[in-house]
């Protein structure tokens, strides 16, 4: 672990873009994800009075929770109903900041006891999340991992203050993480920690959870079109807005070229490094961390997942920073209908890695992803 000198913390705050004049588009909005400069424009359209859709508009929501901007549109005949459903969708975002927020004290996660063997009945958010977030870390081995909070405390704390972690402080901290310590009861739906001193973090889950959850409340609301970005994890409705067959989304991480996709029925999320790392000594440390050390990832990498859920699409993305293009493909096999790419920058090279289709290929059935076994695709 290199010495605990002076450095200078990255990491820039939330940032809004609009649309272009062109018509045919909506007002959209560019945030980067939390630790990642991803853009992605949300291009929707006006109704067309050339097809069945004529009666449909399209609303667009927006607001700060947790921590980032949320946007949702959302498409109906009727400005009351359009209303009420973006409504109910922005209250699901807020309602699941209130529960797995671990910058507010009063969030039901926060109010977890840390305690080892002691049970705490928790809400069905919480819930689900935590028992999705244990199945990724399983298939993942580790490379993503929801008891990563003591860690991320840790670097929190010496980012703030211009260091590294004292490397005794990291090593009490990585003590008290281990997904397989967590420990789930489904009929009491409890939660019980098996050490002392573990504590949740949804940092790399908890936006595509939001949004996925914000769809589902759209859905039932009967406003199957629609489209919610909790920054940079989007989920789609299942029909695609008036007159186009489907939400057009432009990805750009900083690394690779941007790209285009098409999104209707599925998530995208993005993950990154380019904003958010802390430099000392001419070495880049990254806001990313690997669970299984605790330590910072040193070269600059982006990765960008699409598939049916967002929270499985927002913890792949983090999961493929750590595994890197060399076991991209290995991970990547333990999640059929999953598309990925990620780039690692090493020794000024670039490396990519990608499932075929990638992302920004057209949807495509399960058992059409193929997992190559080349591990890099090199860039100039």
């Amino acid at each position: 672990m290199p010495g605990h000198g002076r450095g200078r913390v990255i990491g820039r705050g939330v940032r809004h873009g609009t649309a272009d004049d062109r018509p045919g588009t909506l007002p959209l909005m560019v945030t980067p994800v939390q630790g990642a400069l991803v853009a992605l424009a949300l291009a929707g359209c006006v109704a067309s009075t050339q097809t069945d859709h004529s009666r449909i508009e399209v609303d667009s929501f927006a607001e700060v929770a947790m921590g980032v901007d949320v946007g949702i549109k959302v498409a109906g005949p009727e400005a009351g109903t359009r209303l009420a459903a973006g409504r109910l969708a922005m209250a699901e975002v807020r309602a699941c900041d209130e529960a797995l927020s671990d910058w507010q004290d009063s969030s039901e996660r926060s109010r977890l006891p840390r305690t080892g063997g002691m049970a705490a009945a928790v809400s069905e958010r919480l819930f689900d999340i935590t028992a999705q977030s244990i199945e990724i870390a399983r298939k993942t081995e580790g490379r993503f991992d929801p008891t990563i909070a003591p860690i991320v405390q840790a670097w929190r704390t010496a980012r703030a203050d211009g260091t590294l972690p004292d490397p005794a402080a990291l090593d009490a901290a990585l003590a008290c993480v281990g997904w397989q310590d967590a420990m789930l009861d489904p009929r009491a739906r409890t939660i019980t920690f098996g050490r002392d001193g573990m504590a949740l973090d949804f940092g790399g889950i908890g936006k595509g959870f939001a949004a996925q959850r914000a769809s589902g409340v759209l859905v039932a609301s009967g406003h199957p079109i629609h489209l919610v970005a909790v920054a940079g994890d989007l989920v789609a409705g299942p029909m695609p807005p008036p007159g186009k067959p489907g939400w057009i989304i432009r990805k750009e991480d900083g690394l690779g070229p941007p790209f285009e996709l098409m999104l209707l029925g599925e998530a995208v999320s993005t993950s990154g490094d380019l904003e958010q790392f802390i430099e000392l000594d001419g070495v880049r440390h990254s806001h990313i961390v690997d669970p299984r050390t605790g330590r910072a990832l040193r070269n600059r990498t982006a990765a960008c997942v699409r598939g049916p859920l967002g929270a499985t699409c927002d913890a792949l993305a983090t999961a493929l920073c750590v595994a890197g293009v060399r076991d991209a493909a290995s991970l990547m096999r333990r999640f059929p209908g999953y598309r990925a790419s990620v780039t690692t920058a090493e020794d000024d090279v670039l490396r990519t890695w990608s499932t075929t289709p990638g992302p920004e290929g057209s949807p495509c059935p399960a058992d059409a992803v193929t997992v190559p076994d080349a591990a890099t695709r090199q860039h100039p």
